[in-house]
């Protein structure tokens, strides 16, 4: 059987997006400094740069487990099942402690692309008690909040039949390429298209943008008018929701902001495997705040001190 062979291409999604803009570094050591990593003899340098592209701050990997937890629900709910708030949180706090014991010990190490494994345990940061328990604080209000909510009542009561997705990663072509959506829950109704986004963080602008990109996915991958498209970011642990009904300016904004980042990374887009690394092209941000919370922090030549 013939092994497959990869190749470093460009591909845009809104995070991606973000890390370019935040940190050109950043964004050189997650998208091609480790590329390879998986033929490195013996492991070495782009293996360490790959451990790094892995590593996740607890407040992401909180609302982490609140996703995939409430993916779960969605999967008892297509087999004619349910969750209560309760059963949903034990779900929640189950995925937590799991991958807290791959990263608290070495066992992240039998699959580091794969397991859980958190900057602060990596870099030897206390993570005190006040932490851990907002984090289950956290937990406890978004999974309650979801199961029993007025304003999410409309997502509970949906026939799964109407999902168009859920939690499911697709792609589609824009400028020659290819670009990720995940939207965490879609669904249509008398021909309108309802896309959900899961927020445990608080309200930023940049959260109105990346929905914005999942309604040209929908454009392109349901057919659908922009009119007939309806934005919803659910701030679980905010306890709200804010639906947004899509505007064709705003949809016009969000595309001509997605073409200039993705043009921006074309410039300077190569294939570590036959093309010449230009490091001018990959400065870091310069930003010693930023650089204190950054994954790479323990290898970028960079980094502020």
């Amino acid at each position: 059987m013939v092994a497959k062979e990869y190749k470093c291409e460009l591909s845009w999604s809104a995070s991606r997006a973000k890390e370019f803009e935040r940190c050109k570094r950043d964004y050189w050591y997650s998208r091609y400094g480790f590329w390879g990593w998986w033929k490195e003899r013996p492991r070495g340098e782009k293996f360490d740069m790959m451990v790094h592209k892995n590593l996740g701050s607890l407040p992401a990997f909180t609302g982490d487990v609140v996703h995939r937890a409430i993916e779960r629900w969605f999967q008892f709910r297509q087999a004619g099942s349910t969750m209560s708030a309760s059963e949903l949180m034990e779900e929640a706090v189950n995925l937590f402690r799991s991958g807290w014991r791959q990263s608290s010990t070495d066992a992240w190490k039998e699959q580091p692309n794969k397991l859980t494994h958190l900057f602060e345990h990596h870099y030897g940061h206390e993570i005190s008690k006040e932490r851990t328990e907002r984090a289950r604080k956290l937990i406890e209000v978004a999974t309650r909040y979801f199961c029993e909510s007025p304003q999410l009542q409309v997502v509970r009561d949906t026939a799964p039949d109407s999902w168009l997705s859920v939690e499911s990663l697709d792609t589609y072509q824009y400028l020659g390429t290819k670009v990720y959506a995940v939207p965490d829950f879609a669904y249509g109704e008398n021909e309108k298209v309802h896309i959900w986004d899961w927020k445990t963080g608080k309200p930023r602008e940049d959260d109105i943008f990346q929905l914005h990109t999942y309604a040209l996915y929908a454009c392109e991958k349901w057919q659908t008018d922009p009119e007939d498209i309806t934005l919803y970011a659910a701030y679980l642990g905010e306890e709200q929701v804010q639906a947004i009904p899509v505007q064709i300016d705003k949809l016009s904004e969000a595309q001509d902001r997605m073409s200039t980042s993705l043009r921006e990374m074309m410039d300077v887009h190569y294939d570590p495997d036959v093309d010449d690394l230009m490091m001018d092209h990959w400065p870091t941000s310069g930003a010693p705040e930023g650089c204190r919370f950054c994954r790479y922090k323990g290898i970028c030549d960079g980094a502020a001190g």
